[in-house]
């Protein structure tokens, strides 16, 4: 049975009971029943100055770029915790704790009560407890952050995320023991050649696109999950454009140019309960085949500028939210054999529909794998800046072969 978030609180110091409270934060805004480890996986990695990241940096893949891995990781995160069900409907304000992660605190809490610097301290807390009352009751152990941090890595769901991201929990729990110095991973816990990693980084390898590391077979991400149907994505990227910065979505997967067209199907539609309330009435424009026509070379920046220029008319005209521009495909500006000054022309203009129009222009789109958003992003490094995208990953349980594979348990 979950335990109230007030009564784990009991069990914590200041400093993890604030991270506990962010991760029910999480957790409420995903619609989630439970507060799980993932979500304070979440919240740990969010924090300033978060051991957990920097532990992650210091055990990291060195095949990998830091930008690489760490992107792999909040793409394996937010994939694991899509698999989790969600509901509006009975949205709570502090989802319970859920039992694995009330057990992690558990664990912390005998761990930190066996530690040679605090076993005389707990024992004489007891033996006053017992002068004082004629019960036994166990001193209440106040978990601190760290060996929070170090239970909750020993969750198999917490493992796997880090695994599929190409870190291994062994070595950032070593890490966190040992903050500040050295690290070299294969110098602990036995790790030699002989103890190899049980599986491939999905993820990583899929950021890469390097088959070596896979055995030769591709993955295209997302390799597998779920959306609780399309109205489900399409809350979840209107979610995203509530936000103040980062609020233009960039769909990434092998279904988001699906999930792209049900949203702006649903927008046009003013299908109920898909938007939140204060994105009701959005309007829609596309610049797909403008976009394609320019870039291939077949057209000049007339067409595009007449679709800045309605765009622009549309805003002084309407009195709702605003206008969601799509610029379709992403692979459109990675695959054209445009010359980079249509290219720069079409990006500076995108820019400057979210710069200059107060807000009420957002811009929508869609990649089948992170590589083509790679191919953008060396050319144009401030583009996820300048676009004010922000990455989302598309899951689900439908692919071309016909295949599905179970919800995550």
């Amino acid at each position: 049975m979950p335990t109230p978030v007030y009564a784990a609180r009991q069990c914590l110091t200041q400093e993890a009971a604030t991270v506990l409270d962010e991760a029910v934060a999480v957790a409420r805004r995903r619609g989630h029943a439970q507060t799980t480890s993932l979500h304070m996986v979440s919240s740990l990695l969010s924090l300033p100055n978060s051991t957990l990241r920097e532990a992650c940096t210091r055990t990291r893949n060195s095949a990998y770029s830091t930008r690489v891995q760490f992107k792999a990781l909040e793409l394996s995160l937010s994939v694991s915790l899509d698999r989790i069900p969600s509901s509006q409907a009975n949205r709570v304000d502090e989802p319970p704790v859920a039992n694995s992660l009330m057990a992690a605190i558990k664990r912390s809490q005998a761990n930190q009560r066996r530690q040679p610097e605090n076993f005389t301290f707990y024992q004489q807390q007891q033996q006053q407890q017992q002068q004082n009352s004629s019960s036994s009751s166990v001193p209440i152990v106040k978990v601190e952050l760290q060996n929070l941090v170090l239970s909750i890595l020993d969750d198999p769901l917490v493992s796997r995320v880090f695994g599929e991201a190409g870190f291994r929990s062994c070595d950032i729990k070593m890490a966190t023991l040992m903050p500040g110095k050295s690290f070299h991973p294969s110098r602990f816990l036995g790790c030699t050649s002989r103890y190899k990693r049980p599986s491939p980084p999905v993820f990583l390898c899929n950021l890469t696109n390097n088959d070596s590391l896979i055995g030769g077979k591709g993955f295209s991400f997302p390799f597998m999950g779920c959306f609780a149907g399309d109205n489900e994505g399409s809350r979840r990227i209107g979610e995203v454009m509530t936000r103040a910065k980062k609020r233009c979505p960039l769909l990434l997967g092998v279904s988001a140019a699906d999930a792209l067209r049900n949203f702006l199907e649903s927008v046009r539609a003013k299908t109920r309960f898909v938007l939140p309330e204060g994105l009701n009435g959005l309007a829609v424009v596309c610049f797909k085949d403008e976009i394609l026509m320019y870039l291939s070379g077949d057209s000049d920046e007339g067409p595009l500028k007449s679709r800045f220029r309605e765009v622009g008319e549309m805003l002084e005209n309407r009195t709702g939210p605003g206008i969601v521009v799509s610029f379709g495909d992403l692979s459109a500006f990675s695959d054209a054999g445009a010359g980079d000054d249509r290219l720069r022309f079409l990006v500076r203009n995108l820019a400057k529909l979210t710069e200059d129009c107060g807000g009420k222009v957002w811009l929508i789109g869609a990649a089948a794998a992170y590589e083509v958003y790679a191919k953008i992003l060396n050319k144009f490094p401030t583009i996820e800046k300048d676009w004010d995208l922000e990455i989302l990953p598309v899951t689900s349980l439908q692919f071309s072969a016909g295949g599905s594979f179970p919800r995550s348990r």
